[in-house]
């Protein structure tokens, strides 16, 4: 496809003037940044087109493109944060449909906060990563008292999202760069973390809408604290999977105190089994997503036998890994 004539016709659907334009990235979306020449007006426009079609899903209907942003509007209108909140164009339309070479390509546009990306040192003290933990017990919250249409679609982080993880995982595999032996080790992890989510309880205190992508990338440090950007996989899930995520971006030594930020806001029992399998999935997820571009092959052939030594097989010996991972 050709991105050039899909960019300039999705830029002719809004009122820019002459934008200065950034490329950012093409993972999930292709990124970039508009900035209108003689202002600071910014903005973030989105191709929802994937990299590969590996990362293809219903996130990136235009059905769920909206859903995303009308949720994002009735966040930002609550949250203490700055969020990113969608631009309609010259139509009034939150989302803007071309057609390039006979394909649909779905576009949206975000107003640009300006930030400084988080990274592993900024979550060095114990205050830092009770604050974290305490905002992302305030989204929750915020979801807990969403109500939203009939028409709202997103993703569901479910069994059925496990086994699609496993599916991409076998390709690994099947092209070698996998062995049968780490896949039948990787296979029996999934198996149990199964075999658990199906006793665990959907209730709404447990399941709702999630960030589902929590990463040093997608969180921001802004004058008002850290907030969350890039709703592009938000969903429907198990809310330990955010916190579970959040975990992952702290040293062990520090995860009681993220824990203690989230549950001073949302008074529950926190299930260190629960938190430790979507740790599990969301590095799994990482090679899901590298293992469909060829030139990341080796990074997985040379870091597979870490996970399947560091986590698989002391998940599957039932240690508890929550504070070493």
């Amino acid at each position: 496809m050709d991105y050039t004539k899909c960019f300039k016709e999705v830029l002719l659907q809004y009122s820019f003037t002459d934008p200065i334009v950034e490329l950012i990235r093409h993972n999930e979306n292709i990124t970039y940044k508009l900035t209108e020449k003689g202002s600071e007006d910014t903005y973030l426009l989105r191709m929802h087109k994937p990299i590969t079609k590996n990362m293809q899903g219903v996130q990136n209907t235009r059905e769920a493109i909206l859903s995303e942003l009308e949720y994002l509007i009735a966040w930002s209108s609550h949250s203490e944060l700055p969020v990113q909140n969608p631009v309609p164009n010259q139509n009034d339309e939150l989302v803007t449909t071309v057609i390039v070479e006979d394909e649909e390509v779905h576009c949206s546009v975000l107003k640009w906060i300006f930030w400084e990306t988080m990274s592993k040192q900024d979550f060095n003290s114990e205050e830092t990563v009770n604050t974290f933990g305490t905002n992302i017990a305030n989204l929750h919250r915020f979801s807990l008292s969403y109500q939203h249409g009939s028409c709202f679609i997103r993703p569901e982080y479910g069994i059925e999202w496990t086994n699609t993880m496993l599916t991409k995982l076998r390709f690994g595999e099947e092209i070698g760069i996998i062995t049968s032996r780490e896949f039948h080790i990787i296979k029996n992890t999934f198996s149990l973390i199964n075999a658990r989510m199906k006793e665990w309880n959907k209730t709404k205190d447990t399941w709702g809408f999630i960030h589902a992508d929590i990463n040093y990338s997608n969180l921001i440090l802004t004058s008002k604290g850290i907030s969350f950007i890039d709703f592009g996989l938000s969903g429907f899930g198990y809310y330990m999977m955010d916190v579970a995520m959040g975990a992952l971006m702290t040293k062990g030594e520090l995860r009681d105190a993220l824990l203690s930020g989230y549950t001073n806001i949302i008074s529950k029992r926190v299930d260190i089994e629960q938190l430790e399998a979507f740790m599990f999935l969301a590095i799994v997820g990482y090679y899901t997503f590298l293992v469909s571009q060829k030139n990341k092959h080796k990074w997985i052939r040379e870091n597979i036998s870490g996970l399947i030594e560091h986590l698989c097989k002391p998940f599957l010996n039932g240690q508890t890994v929550f504070y070493n991972i």
